[in-house]
């Protein structure tokens, strides 16, 4: 109960620290000036887009177990739909949001009878074609869509708005900001409440055996189809208030590299878990858009040392521990050896960073003729960095990097039942073979 409330309070004050962001001078006069602008709300607001598209992927693959590529399509035709609709019959944006929204629902519904049948395989190289497909069609149809050249959008509100005496500008970052939080948070809720419920009871069973889901009476086609209608809802709802935001939306924004980058997103917070994804995909957006600049190269190598070292320093601790002490890391054990390995790896990346990047830029003199330079254009690196994240996560923690920590800490009870549970069902087996 006490671990309950904990969680509560904890996520009501991450939610009343997002809504005080836009304030924080007036809040917190000693905050370090300029640190919070402009920029720094419109990277918020579009790292809120990437967590409704990062958590509603992970309803449909972490829950249900259908590998798509094309949620970034999804959030294209809700985009498209807005966009076209105020170009061509005048509507006002919430129409036009609204209009996009289902839009996105219904081709989530044909595709889902479509191939949802199929294997995991199957659809995810259906998804791509169609993905890919969506994205050529627009881009061919200049006169129309004006293809690369990008379609220009209405803001969301043409005239501004006034609150409480209060007027702020079509271009004043304030309205969206919270329109895009309110919209991640109510999302959140829906898809957290239907994963509680036996929607999401069913889809787990789907997720990890549908003949043996369909032998107990599952509809295994119906859930499939109502997981992809409601996620591509989800997923066209962000496209088209998106599409508001930044008043122009091109064929770019559905390529593949993107859709990969809402993967890495959902995969790095952890798959199993709607909030892990949903933070995600802030921190890891927030983190491209910090890394566009240049570094010092020590700073680099110390980064990269550390990511190199800590699954090592890791699992050689596992191994001397079941080797010398005969006990596997467990628990709380082995919540603080992952904490000591990354601890440690860090230490050893700054103690070493400046002579392992002087021996590395002795040897590419050697080879060129010119040494390292001081700093590196991340920029360039960025999602290269994060593509080694993503390979070492799926390689040592599958669940993710951010949910087996809530999990640990927040539904302790549960887990240990659900593990007496198993261990007193194993036992039972062993006897009856044994009789």
């Amino acid at each position: 109960m006490m671990r309950t409330v904990i969680a509560w309070a904890l996520g009501i004050i991450a939610v009343v620290f997002l809504a005080l962001i836009p304030f924080v001078y007036d809040v917190f006069p000693s905050f370090p000036p300029g640190l919070v602008n402009e920029y720094t709300l419109h990277v918020l607001i579009v790292g809120f887009y990437f967590a409704m598209l990062a958590s509603s992927w992970s309803l449909l693959m972490g829950y249900g177990g259908q590998f798509s590529f094309a949620h970034l399509a999804f959030a294209g035709i809700g985009a498209y739909t807005t966009g076209l609709m105020g170009r061509y019959l005048g509507t006002h944006a919430l129409t036009g949001i609204i209009a996009g929204t289902l839009m996105a629902g219904l081709f989530g519904l044909v595709i889902g009878m479509l191939v949802l049948r199929l294997r995991k395989t199957y659809l995810a190289l259906f998804t791509i074609a169609f993905a890919e497909i969506f994205r050529l069609v627009i881009s061919a149809e200049k006169d129309f869509t004006e293809g690369p050249n990008g379609l220009p959008v209405e803001p969301l509100f043409p005239n501004g708005l006034n609150i409480a005496g209060y007027h702020f500008d079509k271009v004043d970052k304030l309205p969206p900001y919270f329109i895009m939080l309110a919209l991640l948070l109510i999302s959140l809720a829906l898809m957290s409440w239907l994963a509680a419920s036996r929607f999401g009871l069913f889809l787990r069973a789907i997720r990890e055996d549908e003949e043996a889901a369909a032998a107990l009476g599952v509809d295994v086609v119906r859930y499939k189809v109502l997981v992809f209608v409601i996620t591509s809802m989800v997923a066209g709802l962000a496209g088209a208030v998106r599409a508001h935001y930044v008043t122009v939306i091109t064929p770019n924004d559905m390529i593949i590299l993107w859709m990969s980058l809402v993967i890495t997103m959902s995969v790095l917070g952890g798959i199993e878990s709607l909030i892990a994804s949903a933070i995600g995909g802030i921190v890891v957006f927030v983190l491209l858009e910090y890394l566009r600049t240049n570094f010092l190269t020590t700073s680099v190598m110390a980064v990269v040392l550390t990511v190199i070292l800590a699954p090592t320093l890791y699992y050689l601790s596992r191994y001397a521990a079941r080797r010398w002490f005969n006990s596997p890391l467990k628990g709380r054990t082995r919540t603080f050896a992952i904490i000591a390995a990354a601890v440690v790896a860090l230490v050893i990346g700054i103690a070493v960073r400046e002579p392992v990047t002087t021996g590395l830029s002795y040897a590419y003199y050697d080879m060129t003729g010119s040494l390292f330079p001081e700093t590196i254009d991340m920029s360039a690196w960025r999602l290269v960095f994060f593509g080694i994240v993503l390979m070492l996560t799926l390689r040592f923690y599958q669940n993710g990097l951010l949910y087996p920590v809530m999990q640990y800490y927040f539904r302790p009870g549960s887990l240990k039942e659900t593990v007496a549970k198993r261990e007193a069902a194993a036992a039972i087996a062993e006897t009856e073979a044994g009789s």
